[in-house]
């Protein structure tokens, strides 16, 4: 069976747990064979993961830090694009192109996702054969844009308490159409034509699937990790624009986002968390079929802690939703009463100015807090702690919970996402940015080591029953199955020119 996998900032290309559950998936399915279409920041990242060899191809989509988005179309020759170039006349963009993007722009601005489908397979069917940068840059769909988003503007401002401030600016016109340009450049890619596509969040990269989908009938599955509507707004609440191209750009997303609920066959988000926000968004509870993450018990597994002080650990990257400034203020607070305890956190930084806040913040609070770096040995990481500590205001059903719970360690983290769902019973929950609470719960836990060994024995137990990776490897296979018509899944080998045409794509990369 072949599988068109798509993911967005991600999977090959970055860390984090949508990047280990796809590697995860994918190695552990060696039946499938799978098509990989990342969307990246842009051209020039590292790869983090090297695919096994059934992904059969990488077709790579950078958002940004292209010239021409004709670039990274590498099965068509040069002279083909050229040409497209050439065919791409103002008379072409005006009766074959702007009644689709109106089309999609009004989807947008009220919410349509049947209208929003159809305007995407319309603008894709047109990118088949003109040109992508010479269209989206032309002065006529600049006007076609200007007129639309001024009109709605004015629209908005007799209702708005906002006021004029909803018509838009030239600013503001600039910003959005230049945010559609590099979004829309998925409409560019040309996926093969598959069984099953499945896409890893209800963003942009659903985009194929959802053409896929109107087009050809192919059956598509959403697995939702975190809920990508909920983490752009936190996004933009601190989003310092004017008050347009934010309304624009929560419009464009959400839009987006329903489109992808609307026409997936089944909404498989990775806890029951999210379901509240598909249900919001007209999803029928129908369709959704929760599959929790799992994790290799026989990998993760408890053992002796080391000799030392009180250590309380993180597993996560330096990020603003993972709050490192929280953890720095409850390492802190624990200090106070605890002056041997020590505080690491594993995991990379993903954003340098964060970071440095964070730095800086450390050296305020006078903590030494030993952070920066991942580490090569996940396991011996978490059977170093006393305690695992979450400070998270966004999360979806994170690894970093369950394979500290697999290893048998006692765990706090905050009350979101499906972190509640993994930790009822055998582990501690506290309010996002509360440090009070989590410091008074750290304390606890460290005084009390009976407390401890209960809850992780607990925790152990309850992995071993509900969050196993075979059992969610099996349930994924199980999907593919039904959606794909019931075809066999027999482990086939790649022919050697297939799998070299993989490593091929890989060292490109």
């Amino acid at each position: 069976m072949n599988v068109l996998l798509t993911t967005e900032g991600t999977y090959p290309f970055s860390g984090g747990g949508v990047s280990t559950w796809c590697d995860t998936l994918i190695r552990n399915t060696p039946e499938v064979r799978y098509t990989l279409l990342p969307l990246m920041m842009n051209p020039h990242v590292d790869l983090k993961y090297a695919p096994p060899p059934n992904v059969r191809r990488v077709l790579e989509v950078p958002m940004w830090g292209i010239e021409e988005p004709a670039e990274f179309l590498t099965d068509i020759p040069f002279a083909s694009l050229y040409e497209r170039k050439q065919r791409t006349p103002s008379s072409a963009i005006e009766q074959e192109f702007l009644p689709a993007f109106r089309a999609f722009l009004d989807a947008i601005l009220i919410a349509d996702a049947d209208a929003l489908g159809a305007s995407l397979v319309a603008m894709e069917d047109y990118f088949r054969e003109r040109d992508y940068g010479a269209t989206m840059k032309s002065r006529l769909v600049w006007t076609a844009f200007a007129e639309r988003l001024e009109a709605h503007g004015r629209e908005l401002a007799r209702t708005h308490a906002a006021g004029a401030r909803c018509i838009p600016s030239l600013f503001d016109l600039t910003e959005c159409l230049r945010w559609l340009f590099h979004f829309l450049v998925v409409l560019n890619a040309r996926p093969p034509r598959v069984a099953v596509t499945h896409t890893t969040a209800a963003a942009f990269c659903g985009i194929p699937c959802i053409t896929a989908k109107l087009r050809h009938g192919t059956p598509m599955v959403l697995t939702e990790h975190g809920v990508y509507l909920r983490e752009q707004n936190l996004f933009l609440s601190r989003f310092r624009r004017l008050f347009f191209a934010k309304h624009f750009l929560l419009s464009l997303i959400t839009a987006v986002v329903r489109a992808n609920y609307r026409f997936a066959d089944v909404v498989a988000p990775v806890c029951h968390y999210n379901t509240r926000w598909e249900v919001a968004h007209g999803t029928p509870r129908e369709k959704i079929e929760v599959i929790y993450n799992g994790v290799d018990p026989d990998r993760f597994t408890p053992g002796p802690r080391p000799d030392g002080p009180p250590h309380v650990v993180a597993t996560a990257r330096i990020d603003r939703l993972k709050d490192t400034e929280t953890f720095l203020r409850v390492a802190a607070r624990v200090r106070e009463t605890h002056p041997s305890a020590r505080f690491t956190i594993y995991g990379a930084v993903s954003d340098e100015k964060y970071y440095e806040d964070c730095l800086a913040l450390r050296r305020d609070l006078g903590v030494d807090v030993t952070m920066g770096s991942a580490t090569k040995d996940v396991v011996a990481a978490y059977r170093a702690a006393d305690v695992v500590l979450l400070t998270s205001i966004s999360e979806a059903f994170p690894f970093s919970v369950i394979e500290a719970m697999s290893c048998g360690r006692a765990v706090v983290a905050s009350d979101v996402g499906g972190v509640g769902e993994a930790l009822d019973g055998c582990g501690v929950v506290v309010r996002p940015r509360d440090v009070e609470q989590f410091a008074a719960e750290v304390r606890r836990l460290l005084d009390d080591a009976p407390l401890r060994a209960r809850l992780a024995a607990r925790a152990r137990a309850k992995v071993m029953e509900h969050f196993r990776v075979d059992a969610s490897v099996a349930a994924y296979l199980d999907l593919y199955r039904r959606l794909g018509g019931g075809q066999a899944l027999l482990p086939v080998p790649l022919p050697p020119e297939d799998r070299q045409e993989c490593l091929s794509s890989m060292e490109t990369a």
